[in-house]
């Protein structure tokens, strides 16, 4: 985490502008609770995970949420490849329609900077592809509900930005949905979990098209009154993209299959907002191809509710 932050400037912005997106205020709390409600919404840390229901009714909140990953490992026999620091950034906004439909848009930011050896470009990512979608949740803790149920779709827009330095299979029309479910287990514990399957429509920057991702995400979380802990999992299978060459159809063998799990924790900030973070570790891992791949994810968030 000491080379360049590229797109630092956002976290700036969001400073001012800032809100849990994956995360969910998932239930208010009632009048006898002195757990702010931003906690009550029980926000994950990790950029893949969300918590199940919806915002309430004109309820909006934004957050960014950045992952580091150091890979300096070779798996598959990928000693060749370049070592990478890679990072990811999100800016997650949601906004309640309704008690039972919210609005969601994602902006993705990836910078990948490759070195022993260096090859070139040796910076590659860029703005990804948004995501604009619907979260609808036919039931709400925040409602009075025993548990929380929701379901997603999303569009992916062709935003990505093209170019031998930006990620293949970019700039592409894609799809993205899944359904969560949360309750608490006690007065101060809570379990979420969903699953998300989202895929490509075409061909995108490079000639690449990217292939189709499955995730499996959970959370438990223990609620303090000015901070929570908890333990979040998250399994991804990502499928091999393929390119598209005057040869014919090539793969890229780019496939893999990790499920990383760590503790987080948020701390509450004034006037709604809060930080969290978390240290995720891999404990199961499969490669497709020769890759590098790291020890650990840190990742941390940065969010306010309106």
């Amino acid at each position: 985490m000491s080379r360049t932050l590229a797109p630092l400037y956002p976290l700036l912005c969001l400073c001012a502008l800032s809100t849990p997106a994956m995360a969910e205020p998932g239930r208010e709390p009632s009048p006898a609770s002195a757990i702010p409600r931003v906690l009550m919404g029980t926000p994950p840390v990790n950029v893949n995970t969300s918590a199940a229901g919806s915002l309430p009714k004109n309820l909006f909140f934004s957050a960014l949420n950045v992952s580091f990953a150091d890979k300096t490992h070779a798996e598959k026999g990928g000693a060749a490849r370049s070592d990478v620091f890679g990072q990811t950034w999100l800016l997650k906004l949601r906004y309640g329609l309704t008690d039972h439909v919210e609005f969601v848009a994602i902006t993705p930011y990836i910078d990948q900077s490759r070195s022993h050896p260096t090859p070139s470009p040796k910076h590659l990512g860029g703005w990804g592809d948004q995501v604009i979608g619907i979260n609808a949740a036919p039931f709400n803790l925040h409602q009075g509900d025993p548990f929380a149920l929701s379901f997603s779709a999303a569009v992916l827009l062709p935003t990505g930005q093209e170019g031998k330095r930006h990620l293949p299979g970019n700039g592409a029309w894609g799809w993205r949905v899944g359904a969560a479910y949360g309750r608490f287990l006690t007065p101060n514990l809570k379990l979420d979990t969903e699953g998300v399957w989202s895929g490509p429509f075409e061909r995108g920057n490079q000639e690449v098209k990217r292939g189709q991702s499955w995730q499996w995400n959970s959370q438990l979380r223990y609620l303090f009154h000015a901070f929570d802990l908890g333990l979040e999992s998250s399994l991804v299978h990502q499928k091999s993209a393929h390119a598209y060459t005057p040869a014919g159809k090539v793969s890229t063998r780019n496939g893999v299959t990790e499920w990383f799990v760590g503790p987080s924790l948020n701390i509450v900030l004034p006037a709604d907002a809060w930080l969290g973070i978390g240290v995720f570790f891999p404990v199961h891992r499969h490669f497709d191809g020769p890759n590098k791949s790291e020890n650990k994810r840190v990742e941390l968030k940065i969010g306010k509710l309106w």
